[in-house]
This record gives structure tokens, C-alpha cells and sequence, in this order.
């Protein structure tokens, strides 16, 4: 049920860029199920659903026919996440691919393992080739020990850049959703089994008889699981593509290196049957792919999937060029940027509205803090700028603290920051300078001008789009992006508050704006149910002598309960009066207004969660202060 309210609120065609849009719609790290029923029910002014699952092309067929170009998670996404692991395969998947790109090898004991090389060495804290070790040797091993973010197999980093390393055998907890298995190197049944809707890339490693053996299996395996036709088995020799076919005529194939070398070079026709050509962008200084082989391919019926073979093209911005020649497919190392990526080009007919800053010089990619003052009022931000970012215009999305709770902590609170690093945006964690760091949440405070001048900062100095600015917002933050929703709706695509959504009286935005709230049903600080909470009395007072106290008290529009805030925003976003009620999880349900053009209100409620932000392993270890944190969604995948 991903709704991904940001993204989507600003021009609707992005609903539709992913056909796994709603992969990680629980916003959980399970996998999705093709067995989850959908059924409805009536309750008092409500309807419930269960969540629906995610929906992939069912046939190679159908994949081929898909009216935009596809993402495919090449081995996982290994540059992105550790290669051919449940893990990477699981993140892969939440960022809405359409396909997972896979390697395959027989084990001694003839099992398939999902693996790209003929040993263990490179990957994993152990040695030796994968046809002398068992499965069960292999499964053992930790296949994330030498991952790093800068180079996906590195021997020489220092060892606090492993970061996922230990999670294998336990020493280290994995992240929400995952389990130590989830570092191992999974058997190619373990994974189908695990996403069994989902269309396949396989390649078959090696050659002769042992990638013989593993054809039988291969083929073997398919149609024990039924994926014979969503499936397409590759390999560089072609004597393996031949047989493979000879065994497995119902599989689609890809040609090897030999039949696409005379392809390309000599216009040789490819054989009857074989629609798929993938090709790296040059391959050993021949360049490959060129307007003229693009315009052939497609007068002949065919299909090119990339696969960049050099990592400086392993960016948001590559990718974006890619598809602008014309490409079908991207078989990529993040995959996030290229889900990113299609849906820019999707929205190429409702054209991005470039901000100054776009023709100017673009700021490095990464994070810093940069200082800044407007009306009088000092501060600072933390600025956090993906790989690829240039002259293409990028969504800007700022993301506001809670009382007491400065930037630098809400970029970790959140993880917003390093979320759109790799989901290709440009995030803003501002604060302003005060004995404690707090937002004045008043409709007509001084704040809501210093935060526009940080957006017309943004856009002078950074390549943004226009129309995708976004606000958010954890608890006080919370309020003021609320405010923000009010007083600058004109210039924000859509909001999304966390554990402090508000409705103030008065609040008549320029347009409608969607919405999207998370709010816990036992927030110690702001009361579900209306009013602050017990917590609020510990908080620091606002000059920062003391604390607040027992005696500040709710009135008016503070002490509203969240549901009725909400439905208030729902009724000025033009919404129907009835929300549906839809079972994300099994601690939270999703309250969904629809709107007929598009300012879609949701609120999604956590039962039993505290003031806190779902899904955060860093809210997660803070329960003494804010509660419970639920970890079966993440809001930061919810909001985006």
C-alpha cells in the first residue's frame, strides 16, 4: 500500500513509474507475499482492507510490454547494499525494482547458489571455491564482511567502515526486519521462495560442463517454482545459451558475448527467439551502445538492459542519460537511483521547473553544515547532497527537529539525510539558533519566513526542482511543517509530520496541499487523543532555564485529538468525508482520505507507539525517553 506521499503529491504520474511502487507498502522489511488476500469490511464511517500486495509483470511478456523502462537489481544492488545477499535482494525490493538480476553456481552438493564469483574469497570471511565447498559451508559465512559504501569488496578499509559486518554470526544486531540469515549467501530456491512474484535475470557462471550441470538445475528449479515464464537465463558463453535453450525452450534467453560481439560490430542478426541484448555502455574501449545500434534494435523488436561495467557511471546522473538514448532497462548497483531516475523520465511530460541554482555551480555531493541567517534570526543547516546531483534538476526535502532535539540529531533521528543520499534528493536539516533548539509552531511566528528564505537559499545555490520542494517534520518539527502547510503551501509539493501533526484555526493554505501524519496512540508528549502528554512537563523551557513544567496546558486547537486534526486537513484538501481504513502492519492502520485531485490526507496510527519515528533503529534505543518505537514500518520510507 505505499502511498509515497511525497514523491507522488506533485505530479501524478509518478504513482505509476514502479510497478512495485507499493514494494515496501507495509513499509516493513518482510517480503511481499503473492498470497496476500485483499478483502474489505465495513466499520462505522470506515472501510478496512488489508494490504494489497505488490504487483510485478507476471511474464517476461508482459515486463517487455511495460510502457516506461525498467530497474533491475544487478546482484542485489552491489554497490548499494552487500552483493547477493536477502538483505541487499530485501532493500532492492523496497525501492521498487522490477526485477532482480541474480548469478548462479552448483555447489559441491549441487545445490544453486546465488553468487556472481566461483569463490568465496572476494565477498565473504572465507576462502575457496564455491564448487569444492558445500551449501551449508557457504551459507555460514558472513557475505557482507567486506562491504563497504565506497567499494563493495574492499580488503583495506579500516574495520568501522564494515558496516554491516558481524550481523552474519550475530555479533552485531541486523537491521528491523532482517535476521543474521539475511548476510549469508542464499540458495537461488531460498530466494525465489522468499520474493516469488517478483521476474528474474539469471546468469549462468562459467562454462562447460559444470554450467551444463547448473543448467539442469537451473531449468529444474524453474519449473518446480513456476517462474519458467517470468524468467530470463543469461550467460557470456553462448554454447551455454544454447543449450540451456535446447533443454528449456519455455525460457527466454539472452545471447552471449559472441552472437551480440558480431551483432554489434558486424550486424550479424541475432537468433530467432533471443528479444533481450544486454550490453555494457563499452567493453574494452569499443564503445557499445551508440544511436545507431539504439535505432536498430528497436526497427528489429529488440531490447537493450545496461550494465554500466565501470562504477563512475553508477549514478543517478548516468542513469538519467541512459534512458534519455533510449534505453529499456537499467541492471544497476543502486537501484533506488534508478527507480529515482525512471521516474524523472516518466515526468519529462509535466517538465521539472529548474531553480536558479541550476546554472550556477553545483555544490559537492555529501554532507555539511552550512551557516545561515534571515530577518535577524542566525542558524545553520545540514545540507546533504546525493551522488550524481548536477545540472538535472533534484526534490529538496527539509527536515525539521523536535524541541530540544538540534539538526545534527534529527539527521540521525530521522535518517532522512542518508535515505535521500540514495534516493536521489537534496536534504536540509535547519536550525535556528536559540538557547534550545525549537520552532516557533505559531501561524503567524517568525519562523515561517526564516525557513523561506532557506528555501529561496536552496534554490539559488542548488540545482532543485520547483515543483518538488517537500517539508517534514519529527514532534515540534512536526508543528511547524504544519504551519509550514498553511503559510507556504504555494511553494511546497506536499508535507508529512511525525508525532505532531497540527490544524490551527486560521490556517487557509494559497492551494491544497497533501498530507500524510504518524502519530503513536501512547505519545507521552503529544496525546493521540488531544492535548500534551505527561513528558511534555520534563522538556526544557524555552530559554533554556529549567524545564516547562506542570502547569503549561492544552487549549483550543493544541488540544484537538490527532484523528480529528487530520480529518480538519482532509476537509480543506476538498477530501471525501469517509477515510478507508487499511491494515499496514499489525500494530498500524493507514486512515486514508482520497481527493480527486490529488491532496490525498492519510493518517497512519501506531497503537501503543510513543513519540517517536517508526522504523528508527536510533528512536528505537531511546525508549526511556519517547516510548515505544515500532519497527514492523519506516516512516521515512512512507513519507517518500
Amino acid at each position: 500500500m505505499r502511498r509515497a506521499v511525497l514523491a507522488v503529491a506533485a505530479i501524478a504520474t509518478l504513482a505509476a513509474c514502479s510497478s512495485s511502487a507499493s514494494t515496501s507498502g507495509t513499509s516493513s522489511t518482510e517480503a511481499p507475499t503473492s498470497t496476500a488476500a485483499e478483502a474489505t469490511s465495513s466499520t462505522e464511517g470506515s472501510t478496512t482492507t488489508t494490504t494489497p500486495p505488490p504487483k510485478y509483470a507476471a511474464t517476461i511478456e508482459e515486463l517487455l510490454h511495460l510502457p516506461r523502462p525498467i530497474v533491475l537489481a544487478h546482484t542485489a544492488g552491489e554497490d548499494n547494499f552487500p552483493a547477493s545477499t536477502m538483505f541487499g535482494y530485501g532493500e532492492a525490493v523496497k525501492a521498487g525494482v522490477d526485477v532482480l538480476d541474480i548469478n548462479v553456481l552448483l555447489t559441491k552438493d549441487g545445490q544453486l547458489l546465488v553468487q556472481h564469483d566461483d569463490s568465496v574469497d572476494r565477498n565473504t570471511n572465507g576462502t575457496g571455491k564455491v564448487a569444492d565447498l558445500t551449501f551449508d559451508q557457504i551459507h555460514a559465512l558472513d557475505a557482507a564482511y567486506w562491504f563497504t559504501t565506497a567499494c563493495s569488496d574492499c580488503h583495506d578499509k579500516a574495520t568501522a567502515d564494515y558496516l554491516y559486518r558481524g550481523m552474519r554470526t550475530g555479533a552485531v544486531p541486523p537491521p528491523a526486519g532482517y535476521t543474521a540469515d539475511d548476510f549469508a549467501l542464499p540458495s537461488l530456491r531460498q530466494l525465489i521462495t522468499k520474493y516469488p512474484d517478483i521476474p528474474l535475470n539469471i546468469e549462468i557462471k562459467g562454462d562447460g560442463a559444470a554450467a551444463k550441470a547448473a543448467g539442469d538445475e537451473l531449468a529444474k528449479e524453474l519449473r518446480d517454482l513456476h517462474r519458467e515464464k517470468a524468467t530470463v537465463v543469461a550467460s557470456f558463453n553462448d554454447e551455454i545459451v544454447s543449450y540451456f535453450h535446447q533443454i528449456a525452450p519455455e525460457i527466454e534467453v539472452s545471447p552471449g558475448l559472441s552472437v551480440m560481439t558480431a551483432y554489434v560490430l558486424n550486424h550479424v542478426a541475432i537468433p530467432d527467439g533471443m528479444r533481450i541484448l544486454q550490453l555494457p555502455p563499452e567493453f574494452n574501449g569499443v564503445k557499445v551502445i551508440t544511436p545507431e545500434l539504439l535505432a536498430a534494435t528497436k526497427q528489429a523488436g529488440l531490447y537493450i538492459w545496461v550494465w554500466p561495467n565501470d562504477r563512475n557511471l553508477e549514478n543517478l546522473e548516468s542513469y538519467r542519460k541512459f534512458l534519455d538514448e533510449g534505453i529499456e532497462g537499467l541492471n544497476i548497483n543502486f537501484p533506488s537511483q534508478g527507480v529515482q531516475a525512471v521516474k524523472e523520465y516518466l515526468q519529462q511530460g509535466v517538465a521539472a521547473v529548474p531553480s536558479k541554482g541550476c546554472s550556477a555551480a553545483t555544490a559537492a555531493a555529501g554532507q555539511t553544515t552550512v551557516q545561515f541567517t534571515a530577518g535577524g534570526l542566525p542558524g545553520d543547516y545540514v545540507r546533504t547532497i546525493p551522488d550524481g546531483a548536477g545540472t538535472a534538476p533534484m526534490p529538496l526535502v527539509l527536515d525539521l527537529h523536535g524541541w530540544s532535539s538540534p539538526a545534527v540529531v534529527q539527521v540521525v533521528f530521522s535518517g532522512l539525510s542518508a535515505f535521500g543520499k540514495s534516493h536521489g534528493f537534496i536534504t536540509l536539516v535547519p536550525e535556528i539558533t536559540r538557547p534550545v533548539a525549537r520552532w516557533d509552531s505559531s501561524l503567524d511566528g517568525t519562523d515561517t519566513a526564516w525557513l523561506a528564505a532557506l528555501i529561496d537559499e536552496a534554490e539559488a545555490t542548488l540545482c532543485v526542482d520547483q515543483l518538488r520542494v517537500f517539508a517534514t517534520g519529527m514532534s515540534n518539527g512536526a508543528m511547524m511543517t504544519s504551519i509550514l502547510a498553511c503559510n507556504l503551501a504555494d511553494r511546497l509539493a506536499a508535507v508529512a509530520t511525525i508525532a505532531g501533526v497540527r490544524s490551527p484555526s486560521g490556517c487557509s493554505p494559497k492551494r491544497r496541499i497533501p498530507l500524510l501524519a504518524v502519530h503513536g496512540t501512547d505519545d507521552g508528549f503529544l496525546a493521540y487523543t488531544g492535548g500534551y502528554g505527561p513528558k511534555v512537563a520534563s522538556l526544557p523551557a524555552p530559554d533554556g532555564k529549567g524545564t516547562i513544567g506542570t502547569g503549561v496546558l492544552a487549549t483550543g486547537d493544541d488540544a484537538k485529538a490527532v484523528p480529528t486534526m487530520v480529518a480538519e486537513w482532509a476537509a480543506r484538501n476538498g477530501c471525501s468525508d469517509t477515510p478507508t481504513m487499511v491494515s499496514v502492519s499489525t500494530d498500524v492502520t493507514a486512515s486514508e482520505w482520497p481527493c480527486t485531485d490529488g491532496a490525498d490526507t492519510e493518517l497512519y496510527t501506531v497503537q501503543g507507539g510513543g513519540h517517536a519515528w517508526p522504523g528508527s533503529p536510533v528512536s528505537a534505543g531511546a525508549a526511556d525517553i519517547v516510548g515505544t518505537t515500532t519497527m514492523t514500518i519506516s516512516a521515512t520510507e512512507i513519507i517518500w
